[in-house]
């Protein structure tokens, strides 16, 4: 498929739903696998289709879901952490408060999804917000408002959170992570154009060839971070905290960012 084709089908993903599909199993019987499941010996739910089941609150034990059909699920307040969700589709899920810390994610699908009718940087919406401490994200498409999410070590390399570019989907053009920490997370070659990361945490992380061409990095702390080859170019680094950096001589294009006058060091 070219880039062409890729890119429409990535903005109708984000635009229609998915019908005509049925689950597999309802949200009553999942609820029993799992209630008889064990962390040494979780459920294989591979491949399996529940899309918009109920399964908010329930504890996955480590459920094997690599490629199911999750979209527009209830997660909220669900417990996926260490789970298996490689290449799974969660588009339009819910997920306020879902835990998927040290969960498989790579390659997964999570666009649109559900975090809170919070307002932006209000404190609520960070309560809400998804737990990722330590995921596997590594070439995963995300396109949320997820203000506040932890993503503490998780290793986003090569994932997509950027707007793609795309003018279909300028009604809603960003993916938000305002006050998310990415704190010791790795983001190599991610592309993160465009994203806004106001007042986000960044010490420590590896963001070396990462692309935040236009991003809002407002406030960010990067302390200690790794931004060998990453791109700045039109970034706004108002307030942005640049200290103890690694690779900062080879950063591209911090001369033409945004308020670089501004920046923290």
């Amino acid at each position: 498929m070219g880039k062409a084709a890729a890119a429409a089908a990535f903005a109708v993903a984000l635009i229609v739903p998915a019908v005509g599909f049925a689950a597999e199993l309802s949200d009553i019987e999942v609820a029993r696998l799992l209630a008889a499941a064990d962390r040494s010996k979780p459920i294989d739910l591979t491949g399996r289709d529940l899309s918009y089941l109920d399964l908010a609150g329930l504890d996955f034990k480590a459920a094997r879901l690599d490629r199911a059909n999750l979209h527009a699920v209830d997660f909220a307040g669900a417990d996926l952490s260490h789970a298996r969700l490689a290449g799974a589709h969660l588009d339009r899920s819910t997920v306020q408060r879902t835990n998927f810390a040290g969960a498989d994610l790579r390659g997964a699908s999570l666009l649109r999804l559900s975090v809170t009718t919070e307002l932006d940087l209000n404190p609520k919406a960070a309560g809400e917000a998804p737990n990722f401490a330590g995921a596997d994200l590594s070439g995963a498409r995300i396109f949320a408002r997820m203000v506040g999410a932890n993503l503490r070590g998780a290793d986003l390399t090569g994932a997509r959170l950027g707007n793609y570019r795309l003018t279909v989907i300028e009604l809603h053009p960003h993916t938000f992570l305002e006050m998310a920490d990415l704190s010791g997370a790795r983001l190599r070659g991610a592309e993160l154009y465009g994203v806004r990361f106001a007042w986000a945490k960044f010490i420590g992380a590896d963001l070396s060839g990462a692309d935040l061409t236009g991003a809002d990095l407002t406030g960010a702390d990067f302390t200690g971070a790794d931004v060998t080859g990453t791109k700045f170019d039109g970034a706004d680094l108002a307030q942005a905290v640049f200290r103890d950096m690694k690779g900062l001589d080879r950063a591209i294009g911090l001369d033409r960012a945004l308020n670089r006058d501004r920046i923290v060091r």
